[in-house]
Parts: C-alpha cells; sequence; structure tokens
C-alpha cells in the first residue's frame, strides 16, 4: 500500500473512532438529561432522588468512558 493509502487509511479510522466517541458523548448527555428529568418533574421524595442519584451515576460513568476514549484517540492521533 502506497504512504498516501496508508495515511488515508488512517484518516478513516480515526474519522470512525471520533463519531464513535461523540456518540458516547451524546449517549452521556442522554442519560444526564434523563436524570434530571426525575427531580424536575417528580415530588422530590426520597425514592425520586434515589432514581435521580442512579440515573446521575450511569451518566457520569459513560461520560468517563468517553472522556477515556478521546484521550485514547487523541494519544494515537499525536503518535502518527
Amino acid at each position: 500500500m502506497k504512504k498516501s493509502e496508508t495515511a488515508r487509511a488512517r484518516v478513516r479510522e480515526w474519522d470512525s473512532a471520533i463519531a464513535y466517541n461523540t456518540a458516547l458523548f451524546r449517549e452521556a448527555d442522554l442519560l444526564e438529561e434523563a436524570a434530571y428529568r426525575f427531580i424536575q418533574f417528580g415530588d422530590q421524595n426520597n425514592d425520586i432522588w434515589l432514581c435521580f442519584s442512579e440515573a446521575k451515576a450511569l451518566a457520569d460513568a459513560k461520560r468517563r468512558a468517553a472522556y477515556e476514549d478521546w484521550l485514547r484517540i487523541k494519544n494515537s492521533i499525536s503518535r502518527q
């Protein structure tokens, strides 16, 4: 494979990785929005706060995973 073909293939890989990473961040945003809906429309009793806390923890975990994936992508790109 020619050097320019290799470079194009690498860019396509990065584009795919970045698109997937963007989807991870979007999923984290959606999970966080759902978490806040619990307390926005609820009567804010202990059950509502428990649901919020669990949903927020899921959103935070997804955002952490997306951020770690982004760092992996960034490091991969900078090594090239």
